[in-house]
């Protein structure tokens, strides 16, 4: 069995993926509150590429029952009710709700794995979760690396090192496999919290005002759910 690494999403092409499990990771911030919002007991959330389509499919599915989530430069979309933060999808405002969710790379890597036989979704609050649930399975593991704006994102790069360290034992590693897991070694020398913090998105982060993300985002293993997306809808996977 292998693990592969997509490091950079503008490189990768066209998904031929089959018969394989995608790991999408966007720790900067779309995964992280998807995996915050399930665990708030969302109904589900259909990640799409353009706000647009979100108004459209709110206006389809009823204003009661759904909330757009998303952003653009880092902020909230214009008309939505929830930005990017995890912060803001508490159980007070999503329970059973229907989350439409558009981010600048989150949810492009989402919809590009959609290839795959399983896409699931990975950060640092559901490292554990997701983990454990890969080692039941059989299969090739590529991680798919959301990046920033088409290019490397380091944060990301470390994430899926860290799913390499904890399971690569039991697989074969290309050489960008090896690259992330490099990465998540030096991340591991400074602390997850203060090498995120040292990005470029991070220090992004830091400069509009949301530098309290930067330590949600890294709260290792606080949250045990497997968002999986199926169908167009990301719900939790049981297992």
């Amino acid at each position: 069995m292998l693990i592969d690494v997509i490091l950079i999403p503008s490189s990768a092409g066209d998904n031929t993926q089959t018969g394989q499990i995608s790991v999408v990771v966007d720790i900067l911030r779309a995964t992280s509150t998807i995996v915050t919002a399930l665990a708030n007991q969302a109904h589900r959330v259909i990640p799409v590429l353009e706000p647009e389509e979100a108004f459209e499919l709110k206006q389809k599915l009823g204003a009661t029952d759904c909330i757009l989530g998303g952003e653009r430069k880092g902020f909230k979309i214009a008309g939505f009710d929830l930005g990017n933060s995890p912060c803001e999808y508490s159980k007070e405002k999503v329970a059973g709700k229907t989350i439409v969710l558009t981010t600048t790379n989150g949810t492009k890597a989402a919809l590009w794995a959609e290839g795959a036989s399983m896409v699931i979704f990975g950060s640092f609050l559901n490292m554990a979760a997701i983990c454990n649930y890969i080692v039941t399975c059989p299969h090739d593991v590529t991680i798919v690396c959301a990046g920033r704006q088409g290019d490397l994102s380091l944060e990301d790069t470390a994430c899926a090192g860290m799913i390499v360290s904890l399971i690569g034992s039991n697989y074969d590693l290309t050489d960008n496999a090896k690259a992330a897991l490099f990465t998540f070694e030096k991340a591991g020398q400074i602390g997850l919290t203060s090498f995120v913090g040292q990005t470029q998105h991070g220090r992004y982060l830091r400069e509009i005002g949301m530098e309290s993300d930067i330590a949600l985002c890294t709260d290792l293993n606080s949250i045990p759910v497997v968002p999986r997306l199926k169908d167009g809808d990301i719900t939790i996977l049981n297992f």
